[in-house]
């Protein structure tokens, strides 16, 4: 195949997708710093030792509504989050004292913003469509560093020569040879990005269009019981004495799932404890290395969390990168259109 068609698919495919690559660099570039983001836009809690979660899931009940998930605060000086619903089904998010037990806030996407980016980088907020097009955007982002990196490649193994951006030619020349030299050096980044995050949309593409089993309806649809959630509480330490919890889990069956955190196989893997409130048994327990789930082994790597800080803020400078050449690439494009008349 020749250079120029290489080329041609690379700017078709560029123009085309450019608002969603730059959305999702951006939108991941502020989940990489979610945790300190919350924590300046929410403010400290109060001093003192933090709540039991059972304790966290009465205080969150207080609103009136039901309480689907509970995440812990994962560091010191972070809220407790939770997620709830109302009688019609419709979600909202609060942020409670984890000290006091006190709602600091609740609403919308839009008084969570750092949860905001979260569900528009997974999904565009658009369900099983927008984990589509998600999904899409990853194969895109490989088809270009793939059409990108063999124009590119030279023939003579001038490696260096190739890179080269000569400060005499004309400022147009220079933004080529820029969009050239860092899309090349950010290639393998770009494509590890794109693989583990394409890994992860297919595999719940995957899940959420296959056939699965309804919930049993929860009588009233309330939120659990302290007492209830208490003994499950000691089931699931019971179970792994020293793990942490990082989250809680209710379904309207009565069931809860206690993830706990899992940090002697990587940053973000759990262990999952699923006991029946009701009969206060566990029924299932996975251990952290014996789950199969694809994000657990890949996510780390997607978010950064496998190399701590320096992860992370190599991933940022990739999305400031992907943001640079997803507005120089149709800037090009443009000044070629012009410069054609």
């Amino acid at each position: 195949m020749r250079r120029s068609t290489f080329l041609a698919w690379h700017r078709r495919i560029a123009l085309l997708f450019a608002p969603l690559l730059i959305l999702q660099a951006l939108t991941g570039a502020v989940l990489l710093f979610r945790a300190p983001l919350d924590r300046l836009i929410a403010g400290p809690p109060a001093a003192g030792p933090v709540l039991p979660a059972e304790r966290l899931v009465v205080a969150a009940s207080a609103s009136g509504k039901w309480v689907e998930r509970l995440w812990m605060p994962a560091a010191q000086g972070d809220l407790a989050r939770v997620q709830l619903a109302d009688a019609a089904g419709a979600r909202s998010l609060a942020a409670i004292d984890p000290v006091s037990g006190r709602i600091r806030r609740e609403g919308g996407l839009a008084a969570f913003p750092a949860e905001a980016a979260l569900q528009l980088h997974y999904r565009l907020m658009a369900g099983t469509t927008g984990l589509m097009i998600v999904a899409m955007t990853g194969l895109v982002l490989l088809a270009m560093a793939a059409t990108g990196l063999a124009y590119w490649w030279p023939r003579n193994g001038h490696w260096a020569k190739a890179l080269a951006i000569n400060p005499r030619l004309p400022s147009r020349i220079r933004l080529r040879h820029w969009h050239r030299s860092i899309g090349v050096v950010a290639a393998v980044l770009i494509t590890v990005s794109a693989a583990t995050g394409l890994l992860m949309a297919g595999a719940d593409l995957a899940a959420a269009i296959a056939p699965g089993k309804a919930l049993p309806a929860r009588a009233g649809r309330h939120s659990p019981a302290e007492a209830e959630v208490r003994r499950a509480m000691a089931l699931a330490k019971a179970a792994f004495p020293k793990a942490r919890v990082r989250d809680l889990r209710f379904s309207p069956g009565g069931m809860m799932d206690a993830n706990l955190l899992a940090p002697e196989r990587n940053a973000l893997a759990v262990h999952i404890v699923k006991v029946d409130l009701a009969q206060g048994r566990i029924v299932r327990t996975i251990r952290a290395q014996d789950n199969p789930a694809l994000w657990m082994k890949v996510l780390p790597y997607h978010a950064g969390d496998a190399f701590g800080i320096t992860g992370r803020l190599v991933l940022l400078i990739e999305a400031l990168v992907l943001v640079g050449l997803g507005i120089s690439g149709p800037v090009m494009w443009w000044q070629q259109g012009k410069r054609s008349k």
